[in-house]
Parts: C-alpha cells; structure tokens; sequence
C-alpha cells in the first residue's frame, strides 16, 4: 500500500459494507467499485462478524439501525475479537444526534458519517483511516523489531556485567568489549535509519496535510459561524479537534522515534531540579486534580536533561491520571544499589493486574483507552529512555490500591567506566 497515494487505495483495499437496506447496499458498493475498491455486502450484523471473522477486511462501514444486532453490538463484539479489533470501523447512519456519534466513539468506531452524505467526503475518510492504520501497522511491525533489538542488548548487558570485574583487572581483554560495542553501535545505526526514514514520513506525509485541514478549519470557524448552523459548526468543531488529537499522536511518535538519533552529550544532572522542572510542566494537572507530589533528596545522575526530564513528568503524569477519587499522592525515592541508582514512584491510583505489568510498556498498548485520554507512547518512552541510559524499568501494582514504577540509572562512577571502555575500544 503506497501511503504517498492521493487517489483511492483502489483494489487494494478490502471493504465490508453492512447495512440491512439493499438499496444502500447496491447503490454504496457501486460507487466504491467504481473507485477501484474490492467490495463485500452484507445484511446483518451477524452476517458481518461471520465475514470479517474469516477474512478481515481493510475497512468497515457500518450502519446502526438494524434489526435483531445494531451496529453499536456489531462493533463491539469485533473489538472484543483479537482477530478483527484491529479493523477501523466507520458508522454510516440517518441518526444525527451527538450522543449516537458519542456512542460509536465509545464503541470503537473511528468516524461517523451522517446519511445522506457526500460521496467525496465518504471517499476522503475511507482514505484517511486507510492510510493510518497501514501506518499503525506499519509502526506495530517497526516496534516488534525494535522490542527484538532491545532484547539482543540486553543479553549483551547481562554478558558485560558478568566480565566486569574481570574488564576492571585485565583491560587488555578490550578487544571483546570493542566487537560487543561495535555490534550494539551497527544495531543503533539499522535503527536509527529506519526511525530517520519514519520521521521523514511522519514530518512531510502526515502533519503537512493535517496543518493545513487545521488552518482551512479554523478560518471556516472565524469566517463562517454565523452562516453555518449548529450542525455545521459542530462538524467544524470536530475536525479541529481531531486534528489536535493526530497532531499530538504524531508529535509523540517523532519525538519516541529521536531518542535514539543523536542527542545532547551526557551531563551531570541534579534529580532534584529536573523532578521541580517536571512538576512546573504539570503544574495545571497537579492544581486541577489536588495532587500532592513529595519526593526524597535525589542523587545526581548522568545523563540527557531533556529526556530525564520527560521521563519524571511521564511518570508522574500517569500517576495523576490514573487516580482514584482521593487526591493522588505521589512520592518519589531513590536508593544507591551496588553501580546503579533504584528510583521509585509510588502512588495511590487505581493499579493495574499484574499480569498487564510488561504489557503497558510496549508501544500503543493501553489498558483504559476508552475512559482516559492518552496516545499509548508515553510509558513506551519511559522504558526508551531508560534504556538508552543503561537502566531498566518496572511496575509493581495492586488493583485499586496504587502502583510503584521502579527504574534504574548507573552511577557516576559506572557511567565513566563505561565511557572509558568506549574510549579504549574506539579505532579512533
């Protein structure tokens, strides 16, 4: 699939109609076979959970008003399906008000159209859901191999931490840490190619458009509310907000994607002022929601400034999120553990099971999309960041009793081993 395109995706992408009229049947498949699309039709919900069951469709448009299973039930038994909740779901429907829209949102639905509709604006978000979830996709198969990348240097840290001593006494034994090096520098620079060309696409393919759909929506918000009706306005009020939403989604990914590209040089940082820096970033969250943030005094680290800063704010930022209703209570603590600091921020909120422990750490991975907003990237982040840093990170949580994020940082004096190992292994 070309995400480049500006025509239909044509035959390659997969269309199940639903919809109990055969009329709107007819009359929407042959519109959209005209465009090059291969189309599917069927009558019933059950007909369509059948037919998306064996082979998925690229995309759904679903209409709600149908007998024995609306379209809201249709839609959430195929989010609740591993096979078929990955498949974006339009609703196409004669019911107007915002609670039916509301309501299909809630559901799983990524757009509603109201009938009757204009069969370009029906192509312009079939096209627009097409192109983002092939790249959601696209980013799912890059995080697969970027979680197999981090895998294989992990077992190389576990490997250099079993030879420490041994690299302190016998420096003559670099020649095995410059190959360890030199395979984890080429993983970084396969990596750091394929975030650039992702950027690249991010940049020019997603946000381009978007800024201008933004722009021309907010001029029609100025210039035109007082000729447009309620309806009308509520549309353009919509897209604005869409737009706020992608243009965040998209900033997070790009800013995910940099981690590993060239950065700062690592610095002596004090913990305790990057944690103030992050609490004067979440000084509206922790003023709305009452929170009370403490902290023990912290070390000081070497580090990136930026990306420590955003790993704080990350971490207490969930914690206010996800609160229960008492006031959030943070606190954050830090201990010294043999060549690495163990950091802790631990909290009142709602918890989370333990089996979900690894699982809220991969990116787009959620637990509570439905009832928290949020893009998926921020605790996938944390662990990027940590990570880059030569730590590890971690949950302990009970449901409805709070959670404790741990992660590791290596002392100053380990940071500059290390840096002296590179220094002796580099051919320069």
């Amino acid at each position: 699939m070309d995400i480049n395109r500006t025509q239909p995706l044509g035959i390659l992408a997969d269309i199940l109609i639903v919809d109990d009229e055969p009329n709107n049947l007819r009359v929407l498949s042959n519109l959209l076979k005209q465009q090059g699309y291969k189309v599917r039709a069927v009558l019933s919900g059950e007909m369509a959970l059948s037919a998306a069951k064996l082979t998925p469709p690229d995309l759904i448009l679903l209409d709600i008003m149908m007998p024995d299973m609306d379209g809201y039930q249709v839609c959430h038994q195929l989010k609740n399906d591993s096979d078929t909740c990955q498949i974006p779901v339009i609703f196409v429907s004669a019911k107007d008000q915002g609670i039916d829209k509301v309501k299909a949102f809630a559901v799983g639905g990524v757009d509603y159209i109201t009938k009757p509709f204009q069969v370009e604006e029906v192509f312009a978000r079939m096209e627009c859901h097409l192109k983002l979830n092939y790249l959601q996709m696209k980013l799912e198969e890059q995080n697969y191999h970027l979680q197999a990348e981090i895998c294989q240097r992990n077992a190389a840290e576990k490997a250099l931490k079993e030879q420490n001593e041994q690299l302190r006494q016998e420096i003559e034994r670099r020649q095995l840490t410059e190959i360890a090096l030199q395979k984890t520098n080429q993983e970084l620079a396969r990596s750091n190619a394929d975030l650039e060309q992702f950027s690249a696409i991010a940049s020019h393919d997603l946000r381009s458009p978007l800024a201008t759909i933004n722009g021309y929506a907010q001029l029609l918000q100025l210039c035109g509310k007082e000729q447009l009706d309620d309806k009308c306005n509520n549309f353009v009020e919509q897209i604005l907000k869409l737009c706020d939403r992608t243009d965040l989604l998209i900033g997070e990914l790009l800013s995910y994607a940099h981690l590993n590209q060239a950065q700062d040089p690592f610095q002596l940082l004090s913990c305790d002022r990057l944690v103030q820096q992050a609490l004067e970033n979440l000084g509206t969250e922790i003023y709305q929601n009452q929170a009370q943030v403490t902290y023990d005094p912290l070390p000081e680290i070497i580090g990136t400034e930026s990306q420590f800063v955003q790993l704080f704010q990350n971490l207490i930022g969930n914690a206010i999120k996800y609160r229960r209703e008492d006031s959030p209570r943070i606190h954050l603590s830090a201990v010294l553990q043999d060549n690495h600091y163990l950091f802790s921020i631990q909290d009142n909120g709602i918890g989370i099971e333990e089996k979900y422990s690894e699982h809220i750490f991969q990116i787009f991975k959620r637990l509570h999309s439905q009832d928290y907003p949020g893009t998926g990237i921020g605790l996938a982040t944390c662990r990027k960041i940590v990570e880059r840093h030569g730590g590890s990170i971690w949950l302990k949580s009970q449901v409805a009793q709070g959670s404790t994020f741990y992660f590791t940082v290596p002392n100053k004096q380990r940071v500059v081993e290390r840096q002296m190992i590179a220094a002796i292994a580099s051919p320069n």
